[in-house]
């Protein structure tokens, strides 16, 4: 009966071990626009990734998830050469409501949100800081419970998804705008993660049963 015990503790601790949060990864992809492109070419492409810690509880009346943004990576492709912009959280915050009949998650960083490191993201130009960057998506059934971070979306749940980005330049010159994203997808990344006090404790705790086993009987 001991060892029986031992041993199921050994497991737990195991399985207790390897699982982890799932973050909620966001990609995606479109266009820079032609009437607001800010210090880039309009329509030149650009790309990115939001990855979303989904074990931040949500507060208030609009589900606001904050400094759930563990990372976010943002790429255009210039005419003169591509401009990367990267943060690592966390911070920032996420935003899921219902008005009427449409649903809306809003995600942003930056000058209108709280926690971001260092408030700000460098280009890997050096010659632009990015201060505010802030994506709205709506439709109208982007998630079963707002309270639980989306995924498992793309493009077409989406009536409406626009990125919109600030820089610290003065006026509209700093500011870049991309009105309908190509593709977006929203899934789950598993992450595994093995503290090694309960690998340790379980590797022990097997060790005791086997040799447990392997003891002649008095």
């Amino acid at each position: 009966m001991l060892r029986k015990l031992v041993s199921g503790i050994a497991c737990f601790l195991l399985l207790a071990g390897s699982v982890s949060a799932a973050p909620v990864v966001i990609d995606f992809s479109g266009f820079v626009d032609q009437f607001n492109p800010g210090p880039h070419s309009p329509n030149v492409p650009l790309f990115g990734q939001i990855v979303l810690d989904d074990t931040v509880v949500a507060s208030g009346p609009n589900n606001t998830f904050e400094n759930a943004i563990l990372s976010l990576t943002i790429t255009v492709q210039d005419s003169g050469g591509d401009v990367t912009f990267t943060s690592a959280g966390p911070g920032g915050r996420v935003q899921q409501f219902v008005n009427n009949s449409t649903e809306f998650i809003g995600i942003n960083f930056g000058a209108n949100s709280s926690g971001i490191i260092n408030g700000t993201v460098e280009g890997a130009s050096g010659t632009l800081t990015m201060t505010d960057f802030e994506i709205d998506f709506r439709g109208v059934d982007l998630f079963g419970d707002p309270t639980v971070l989306a995924t498992g979306l793309t493009q077409a749940d989406f009536s409406f998804s626009e990125l919109t980005v600030n820089y610290s330049t003065i006026g509209l010159e700093g500011l870049m705008v991309e009105r309908s994203l190509d593709v977006v997808t929203f899934s789950t990344s598993e992450s595994i993660d093995e503290p090694p006090m309960a690998l340790f404790l379980s590797f022990a705790l097997l060790w005791l049963v086997g040799r447990a086993r392997q003891a002649p009987l008095t």
